[in-house]
């Protein structure tokens, strides 16, 4: 059992270690809280030391505390290296002798720190907060071109086995993504081109009240169902792509495991570097690709290219890569959300509102 006497003695040796810690490095209690004779104190000491300094590393917040803290240990462990080089007076290398536990200790925080820096607060949290600001971006951005480009996911395999490409000729033509162009403004705002492989022309759009599609050498269909005239998604995206982005983004958040890579340059654009993001996802519990590819502005979070990996496309087997890369931001006429802006004036307009 510990005697009172004892129990003051540590709980002074408690408060000097506090001293020790949050003090700065010209303080006086920075040199002077640890003269102590005794190695039974100097553990004790450096046991405090310790637990105060992990706790601390896992709880701090304050980016520029951490490494002020972590640089005190060091310092303190380099001054006694220093000073046991210099071949002190006996008296002090007596007292040394009583460091030597707490130089491994603090030694052993200081990896402790890093590491848990290292591994639980950087790459989830930067992912996330990366993923938090895109979204945010969708509600003020401006107006947006994206290009849609279509890929064959695994090229050699096409080629090894000789397959031929998909008969056309007798199957009616339907407008593709590869090629297409899509108009973005704000999150309710969008108008599509998609083309036909014959070069023929199909629009779909919204003017965020109205949906509307135009079609080669039919009437125009307009609509006040939000629901009206769907882009007909793969099967593989139905689910997760939409053209507000920020819904997109959001479900990608929810279902995928994510992960900041830093920030790298894309294919079109090489002077400039985009924070990627790597989404992968952990079960098949929802549909949609495995992996998905982001790349976003580093300080503004404006979304620069989007890749969907694996994805079947109608009338397809082969899997293919659907990469949607942002080619302009200039603003858009006032108009070009309505349907009136993209045929004739003198085109048949059918109404389907009631």
């Amino acid at each position: 059992m510990t005697s009172e006497s004892n129990e003051s003695q540590f709980d002074q040796i408690g408060q000097r270690a506090n001293q020790w810690i949050d003090a700065e490095a010209n303080d006086p209690e920075y040199t002077d809280a640890f003269e102590l004779q005794d190695g039974q104190q100097l553990c004790f000491a450096a046991d405090i030391q310790l637990v105060h300094a992990m706790l601390m590393g896992l709880a701090e917040n304050n980016k520029h505390a951490r490494p002020r803290r972590v640089n005190k240990l060091m310092h303190s462990i380099r001054a006694d290296v220093e000073e046991r080089a210099r071949g002190k007076a006996t008296s002090s290398q007596k007292s040394r002798r009583y460091v030597g536990p707490a130089i491994k200790w603090g030694t052993a925080a200081m990896i402790i720190i890093s590491l848990t820096i290292f591994l639980t607060s950087l790459p989830s949290n930067k992912a996330m907060a990366t993923m938090d600001q895109m979204i945010a971006a969708i509600e003020k951005a401006g107006d947006r071109t994206y290009s849609i480009i279509v890929r064959d996911q695994k090229t050699r395999r096409r080629e090894r086995t000789g397959r031929p490409p998909i008969e056309r000729r007798n199957r009616r033509e339907r407008a593709v993504f590869d090629g297409a162009t899509l108009y973005l403004r704000g999150k309710d705002k969008y108008v599509l081109y998609r083309y036909t492989p014959s070069g023929q022309t199909v629009v779909n759009g919204s003017n965020g009240k109205t949906n509307w599609l135009i079609r080669p050498r039919r009437e125009v269909l307009v609509s006040n169902d939000t629901q009206a005239f769907r882009i007909p998604m793969p099967e593989d995206l139905a689910g997760l792509l939409t053209l507000n982005f920020g819904d997109t983004l959001q479900r990608i958040r929810e279902r995928y495991r994510i992960k900041y890579l830093g920030t790298v340059p894309v294919e079109q654009d090489k002077e400039t570097s985009w924070a990627y993001l790597h989404a992968t996802q952990p079960n098949r519990r929802f549909r949609g690709p495995r992996v998905i590819r982001i790349w976003a502005h580093p300080d503004t979070g404006l979304l620069r290219r989007i890749e969907f990996a694996d994805i079947r496309l109608q009338g397809d087997p082969d899997p293919k890569k659907l990469i949607l890369d942002l080619v302009d931001q200039r603003q858009l006429p006032n108009d070009w959300f309505t349907h009136s802006a993209h045929h004739p004036p003198d085109a048949e307009v059918d109404s389907l509102s009631e």
